[in-house]
């Protein structure tokens, strides 16, 4: 059978993205599991590989301009199974995670808070002064948790018990997903869908690719990267900014939120905001 190779093209704040269909693409999702709607508002989802579970961090009540402590972080087992609906609670707008040792952090909207991995307890709150809504979390190689401020075009950076601004630039169009890597820091506009890459010394930045508005997440699947944007939508992109686009769940409204990975059995895990579920898809190739 012969297959055809279709291009998609979105106008993005002045820039033509470009995205094969998902036909050619060099990987598909295929749907595993649906968790229960028990969930409410879920912003995003980590694997802990310690404890071989899932966290996934509810929003509950969206309410940036007045926290309410209604977030909480659940977790579920590998198979989408709820195991504890409120293992931490009191928590205002929860959204991206990260694991450093012993300890889960979280992006609480102007907080970023340390939880104790065994308890779920809140060990600490870390101000991120000056910050509208921190969003994504990613911890780097050497240990250091950088952190997204999407509202405030900011990036923040905790090393060894201190939070401090690492770069405050509107030219970052709305900064969602980070990703740290070794030599560079990866950074998604939700503002453009700009993919950034941004050298940590000098803090310098070029797009290397382009996804759509609402990017979000950020995954690395061997040398290549899956992108969530927020209204729907995720992609496959390769090191040279080769697109394609894997999932479009727009119009039925279902939202592809700061997903999560599981390396073993290539599992990705989508959270899907106002559906109050957690969808799960192997990769396949």
């Amino acid at each position: 059978m012969k297959t055809f190779t279709f291009i998609l093209s979105t106008l993005v704040m002045g820039g033509l993205s470009t995205a094969y269909a998902q036909d050619s693409a060099p990987v598909s999702l295929n749907q595993l599991w649906k968790s229960d709607t028990l969930l409410r508002t879920p912003e995003s989802v980590l694997y802990d590989p310690q404890g071989k579970r899932l966290f996934v961090a509810n929003i509950n009540k969206v309410n940036v301009e007045n926290p309410d402590s209604d977030g909480f972080i659940s977790v579920l087992s590998t198979d989408g199974k709820i195991k504890t609906l409120k293992w931490t609670t009191g928590l205002n707008d929860p959204k991206g995670m990260g694991i450093l040792k012993n300890s889960l952090f979280v992006a609480d909207l102007k907080d970023l808070v340390e939880i104790d991995l065994k308890t779920g307890s809140i060990i600490k709150r870390y101000p991120a002064v000056n910050s509208v809504m921190l969003n994504d979390v990613s911890v780097s190689p050497k240990g250091e948790v950088f952190v997204s401020d999407s509202r405030g075009h900011k990036l923040y950076r905790y090393a060894d018990g201190n939070m401090e601004m690492f770069l405050d630039d509107p030219n970052l169009q709305g900064p969602n997903g980070v990703f740290a890597e070794k030599d560079q820091l990866i950074v998604a506009s939700a503002g453009s869908g700009n993919l950034w890459k941004m050298d940590y010394n000098t803090k310098k930045y070029t797009s290397w690719a382009m996804a759509n508005k609402t990017a979000d997440g950020i995954l690395r699947y061997g040398d290549d990267y899956l992108i969530s944007c927020w209204h729907g939508e995720v992609y496959y992109v390769k090191p040279d900014g080769k697109v394609w686009k894997l999932i479009d769940s727009k119009d039925p409204q279902v939202n592809t939120a700061d997903f999560g990975y599981i390396p073993q059995s290539k599992t990705v895990l989508i959270p899907n905001f106002y559906k109050n579920t957690v969808t799960a898809y192997e990769i396949k190739k």
